[in-house]
Order: structure tokens, then C-alpha cells, then sequence
């Protein structure tokens, strides 16, 4: 049995995505009618409010009256119109993430304006194919000419193991980056780019080495058992065995992951149960949606385990392709790290 890819969407307006292997839910991306057109990748003019004191922040008029919010930007004006791109998926009750620095992705390339160089994945090593992708780009356009826009490209790690024209894909994307960035400024703001729904999503990014069995349903969820394995495999508690768990919760400020070593409190338990936690916690994470800052309570342990158990998160976040910073030990012992929000948690849908 190999990889199955869900598309379904229910009468009640929820959307999802679920990547399922041998009955166990690998990925998952949720969504519903509130987001509308305001989704990670889209791009709109957008018109400057007020900039938020200390911070190099400012507030963005978008359309249907909803407000962005741009971080670090340089100087602006009240009252400029410009490009802006939502970077991720808000967060209930603040406002809509921007970025000025527009990314356009494809199944196996990212264009990058504003960030020049094209770089290959370290992971894809055959030389004569890192030699077909860059002679690729000379198809299409020159280096010079990419110099002189200021544009980047980024070839995936899926080039090696995905039937991809790449060419194509390059053309396509520079042709919707030329078209929006030389379109006609507007007086208010406007919707210039709709970013892809969860569906389109999960088939550009979700690229394993065999292609999936895509299954496009309807209100008919119980009929493939969707809803209870995404209700068991969601749920507070993780078994880790011999009554080891993970319990994680969602607050208003952040993830917190309480690791139980259920009683087995030796040294040489509490250092095992603490590394199957660090191999299964970026899945965990990732399934739910859960991002944001995270606090990890591990169990009391030595110095040695804990330099140990903080090269397994690093070896399992890095397998993980969500970013994520890994902050370290604090001083009362807990780990830290922070994880960018690029879907909708499990939380914040409502299942009809």
C-alpha cells in the first residue's frame, strides 16, 4: 500500500488536504471559508495606514477592509500604495502577515526577487543533472538579464525525483512575476494574486519519491475514514510507549509539550523516552498545524543527555521542511524553539 493524497471539502466549508501512508496521517493542511482570498502567497496592493512606533512596522490597508500587518520595512509613506505578499496565515485576532519581498514557488523551483543567486539543493548531487538544470535557465532567460531584474532561483530537492519541466516552469513563473510587478499602480487597494488553495499546495510541495494515489472527494468523509484518523492522530496526548505520552496544548501565547516519562524515572529511561520525544515532536507539530513559539518539558535529566537529546531535535527539525529556529535550554530546563505558522491549526477549523 503506498502514499494516498485526499483532496475533500465538506458542506459546512472546511477544506483539506491529508497525506496518508499505510493508514497513518503523514501531513495534513486544513482551511475553511473565513480565509477567503487573504492566503499565504498572495499579493495585492495594498495602501500604508500608520507605521507602529519602534518597530519598523507598519499597518497595510488590504481589500474587504481586513488589515496587514508589514514588518521591518524601510521608511514609508501614509498613504503609499505598494506591493505586499501575505507570508503566512494569520493568527485569530491579529492581523494578516506581510512581506515585501515576494516569493513564487513552483513544484521544482522557487523564484526569489529581491534575492539574486541561483542555488541548487545540497541534497541533489549528480553533477551532470546540477549541469541540466543550470543550462535550463539559459533556455529561458539569460544570468545577466536575472542579475540585472534582481532575481534569485532556488531548484527543489524534488528536481531529482520529479518529472518536472523545468523550463516551462521557470517561464510561467517569471512571466506572473513581470505581469504583476509591471502592472498599473491602483488608487485602492486590490487582489493581484491569488495564492494557491491547500489542495494545489499539497501537490506542489508534497513530492515523495513514488507519486501518490490522489482520491478527490466530497461531504462523503467517513466513507474513506478521514475524520477518525485525523481525530486520532490530533489528538492532546502522543503515546511514546511503556506509558511515556506527549501531551501538547495550544494557549493564546503558545505551543506547550509536556514529555511523561509515565513513571520510569532512571536515568537511562528518562534519556530514551526524552529522544523518541525528540524524533517525533516536528511530526507532531506539523500534523496539527501547531507554530509559533513552543516550550518543550522534558524530563530532569543530565547535562550529557541533554546535549544529546538537543542533536536529535536538531536531526529531526532539519528533516522537516517547515522553518524552524531551535532556541536552546532555558534556564529552568525547559527547550525553546520558535516555528513559522504556514497553515491553519487543527484548533481553528470547526469539522461540520
Amino acid at each position: 500500500m503506498g502514499d494516498f493524497l485526499y483532496h475533500a471539502n465538506s458542506i459546512g466549508g472546511v477544506k483539506l488536504s491529508a497525506w496518508v501512508r499505510k493508514g497513518r496521517l503523514v501531513d495534513l493542511l486544513l482551511d475553511d471559508s473565513e480565509s477567503g482570498v487573504f492566503i499565504p502567497e498572495s499579493i495585492f496592493w495594498g495602501k500604508v495606514q500608520k507605521s507602529l512606533p519602534g518597530t519598523g512596522g507598519y499597518f497595510i490597508t488590504l481589500p474587504e477592509n481586513k488589515t496587514g500587518y508589514l514588518r521591518n520595512s524601510s521608511k514609508l509613506r501614509e498613504g503609499e500604495v505598494l506591493l505586499v505578499q501575505v507570508s503566512s496565515y494569520a493568527q485569530p485576532t491579529k492581523q494578516i502577515p506581510l512581506q515585501q519581498k515576494m516569493v513564487f514557488k513552483g513544484h521544482g523551483v522557487i523564484l526569489t526577487p529581491g534575492v539574486p543567486g541561483i542555488n541548487i539543493s545540497k541534497s541533489i548531487t549528480d553533477p551532470n543533472l546540477r549541469e541540466t538544470l543550470l543550462s535550463g535557465i539559459e533556455e529561458v532567460t539569460t544570468l545577466e538579464q536575472l542579475k540585472q531584474e534582481n532575481i534569485g532561483l532556488i531548484f527543489r530537492t524534488c528536481c531529482q525525483n520529479y518529472d518536472l519541466n523545468i523550463k516551462e516552469e521557470i517561464e510561467n513563473l517569471l512571466a506572473n512575476y513581470r505581469r504583476i510587478t509591471q502592472s498599473s499602480k491602483p488608487q485602492k487597494p486590490v487582489l493581484v494574486w491569488e495564492g494557491p488553495s491547500i489542495h494545489e499546495r499539497a501537490e506542489r510541495d508534497w513530492l515523495p519519491e513514488e507519486k501518490f494515489t490522489i482520491e478527490n472527494i466530497s461531504e462523503d468523509f467517513d466513507d474513506y475514514g478521514l475524520w477518525e484518523l485525523i481525530n486520532e492522530s490530533t489528538g492532546d496526548v502522543v503515546e511514546l510507549g511503556n506509558s511515556a505520552y506527549l501531551y501538547m496544548e495550544k494557549t493564546n501565547a503558545m505551543i506547550v509539550i509536556d514529555v511523561n516519562s509515565g513513571g520510569l524515572n532512571s536515568k537511562a529511561s528518562t534519556r530514551h523516552i526524552s529522544l523518541r520525544a525528540a524524533e517525533v515532536i516536528p511530526q507532531e507539530l506539523k500534523i496539527r498545524g501547531f507554530a509559533g513559539k513552543v516550550v518543550i518539558d522534558f524530563p530532569s535529566m543530565r547535562q550529557q543527555d541533554r546535549n544529546e537529546v538537543e542533536k536529535s531535535l536538531a536531526q529531526s527539525f532539519k528533516k522537516d521542511y517547515i522553518p524552524t529556529k531551535l532556541l536552546g535550554w532555558t534556564k529552568g530546563g525547559n527547550y525553546e524553539l520558535q516555528r513559522k505558522r504556514d497553515r491553519r491549526t487543527v484548533v481553528e477549523i470547526k469539522f461540520v
